[in-house]
């Protein structure tokens, strides 16, 4: 069945049901950035595999809401269907929320499956449309029907991640979660994103591809908690120690009739921007608003802000990534000088697999971006949706990649000249360091928000007319989730500040259509440096070890600081990987991070 065929079929469901406007997410009833194949339901209905967008059908139009990192991937993935790309975060975009209430008759119904989008995203859609008495109306998993060979839930088995990585035990999490209760006047806790239950319980899977997570709940009260998981998946040692840590097991469907059957004096705390809207509605409609305080899970800030046991882990994580990635390019660059022929999809199979030779290796954090030329422009490319392009002895080449490990999660980018570049290319790549440069070396008030720091990557850009229209920088769980927040780097207002032990990255850009793509990322771990008469002051500890080219740099762009700067992070770089290398790796790391100047 193509796509054409699948909006036919919904749009005669839609006729039956009689929706105006049916809405299918881009995540699962977790809110999730990477979907197991079962909750693949945007890619089902559109053909779009991009990670961040909603499809909005109805009988006289099929429009896909996305942001500029996917509009270059969407207009290629959705030519020849009836889709309309809809931008998002540029000037005067509408989102479908709008869209739908100036579009759709007085007294329409949208159709949603309030398993797939949060309580907030359906209050927002309540709002709008509400002026013009439109209704929505909640059907869970209204795909099935159409998606007759929809895949089940996963099934991969859950393991322990041990104390001695994740520094806490789940006994010291849970007496911190109940104090956090108490302190709200609560009595129990329903989380449903897979990274926090994770967290809270010290469990991994892989249930989602590049996040080692399991599909499952949390629920928590003043004496118990339980694991909401599909039976089977966790083996008979795993339920003996999350037993001794307090921890019960039911099936993962079972979380709503253990709901219906609490005290109806209960007071929950529960997340709207992370709870879907079934299970929130189900919890207003038991206990009433005085029984559910809409408010951020606790959980999320304390994953967030790392324990020493985990910001060392960090270190050891790049560490061990740092010598793969410089393992990868001597290779790549000694294949170029021997004119093997190399594809994208070439590439990035030797680097997952000289990751997967690191100590405690668990896997890559997310699919590859390994992009050559003009597919850098997009900024996440998808090499496997096509043939991959030859890697040529000239112009740029961009990878951005990650692993996890045991006791971190890693991301990083580097953009490489391959050969000769042409003034534009080296300009942008200068340019485009300087802004990685100016917030690597940022120090700032305790209280500062990472929009606040925004301007500090951007400001090199801005300089000489340039701009990127993603996040600079996004918050990295410890052997969880590569994007986590709640803080980030970002034009738009957040109002989360940078705390000590949050590790977050640093990615500025440059991409120009039809013709190349830089990107320069790497990690920082937020520090206290030092109390005095003005203040607490923070800055960053650049956690990434990979070194960065300077053969492609204009050095008349760059300023003495910043060349003190990139000198020191070479030569760093040189002095942790070396004794790790052999003979020729070494001298040839030693060549590539030798003082710009």
């Amino acid at each position: 069945m193509n796509i054409s065929e699948r909006i036919k079929d919904l749009r005669h469901q839609m006729l039956q049901l009689g929706w105006d406007a049916a809405i299918i997410s881009g995540t699962d009833p977790h809110g999730s950035e990477y979907l197991p194949e079962r909750w693949q339901q945007r890619k089902w209905i559109s053909g779009f595999t991009g990670s961040y967008g909603t499809v909005v059908i109805t009988h006289a139009h099929a429009g896909l809401w996305t942001d500029t990192r996917y509009f270059i991937q969407a207009r290629e993935e959705l030519e020849g269907t009836e889709f309309e790309i809809h931008p998002l975060r540029v000037p005067h975009a509408v989102d479908y929320p709008q869209w739908l209430a100036e579009n759709l008759p007085a007294g329409s119904v949208t159709g949603i499956d309030g398993d797939c989008m949060t309580y907030s995203q359906v209050e927002k859609l309540f709002a709008s449309l509400q002026a013009n008495a439109g209704k929505v109306v909640n059907t869970p998993s209204f795909p099935d029907t159409l998606w007759v060979d929809r895949p089940a839930l996963p099934l991969s088995p859950v393991f322990i991640l041990e104390t001695q990585y994740s520094g806490r035990s789940t006994e010291e999490k849970l007496t911190w979660l109940r104090e956090q209760l108490s302190s709200q006047g609560c009595s129990h806790i329903l989380l449903g994103g897979l990274d926090q239950v994770a967290w809270l319980f010290n469990i991994r899977s892989r249930d989602i591809p590049y996040n080692p997570v399991a599909v499952s709940y949390a629920l928590v009260d003043s004496k118990n908690a339980t694991l909401f998981i599909t039976p089977g998946k966790v083996g008979d040692n795993v339920t003996r120690l999350l037993r001794e840590q307090g921890v019960g097991i039911a099936p993962y469907e079972a979380v709503t009739s253990v709901l219906e059957g609490l005290p109806l004096e209960s007071v929950f705390m529960a997340d709207g921007d992370t709870l879907n809207y079934s299970l929130f509605s189900l919890l207003l409609s038991r206990f009433g608003s005085t029984g559910v305080k809409d408010m951020p899970s606790p959980v999320v800030l304390a994953k967030a802000v790392k324990n020493p046991v985990e910001t060392e882990g960090f270190r050891k994580a790049f560490l061990y990534d740092g010598l793969a990635m410089e393992r990868f390019f001597f290779w790549l660059e000694k294949s170029l000088e021997q004119d093997v022929l190399l594809t994208e999809k070439d590439v990035a199979k030797k680097l997952s697999w000289m990751r997967s030779l690191s100590p405690d290796s668990m896997g890559d954090s997310f699919q590859y971006i390994p992009a050559y030329g003009a597919n850098a422009a997009l900024p996440h490319y998808n090499y496997l949706a096509g043939p991959g392009s030859r890697l040529e002895k000239k112009g740029l080449f961009l990878i951005d990649s990650g692993g996890h490990y045991l006791y971190g999660t890693t991301d990083i980018t580097r953009t490489v000249p391959l050969g000769p570049l042409t003034p534009l290319e080296r300009e942008d790549y200068t340019i485009a360091l300087k802004g990685m440069i100016a917030l690597s070396r940022a120090v700032f008030l305790k209280g500062t928000k990472g929009t606040h720091l925004d301007m500090l990557a951007k400001d090199p850009l801005w300089r000489h007319l340039r701009n990127y229209g993603h996040g600079t920088g996004h918050g990295i769980g410890h052997f969880l989730c590569v994007h986590e927040g709640p803080q980030d780097i970002r034009q738009t207002w957040k109002d989360q500040d940078l705390l000590p032990g949050m590790v977050t990255s640093n990615e500025p850009g440059i991409y120009r259509e039809g013709s190349h793509g830089v990107r320069h990322e790497n990690i920082l771990l937020c520090k206290e440096l030092e109390e005095n008469g003005f203040g607490s002051w923070l800055g960053f500890e650049t956690l990434t070890l990979c070194h960065i080219d300077t053969s492609a740099i204009l050095v008349s762009l760059m300023e003495r600081g910043e060349i003190e700067w990139l000198n020191r992070y070479n030569r760093r770089v040189y002095e942790k990987m070396a004794p790790f290398l052999t003979y020729e790796e070494s001298r040839w790391l030693q060549e590539k991070t030798a003082p710009l100047i």
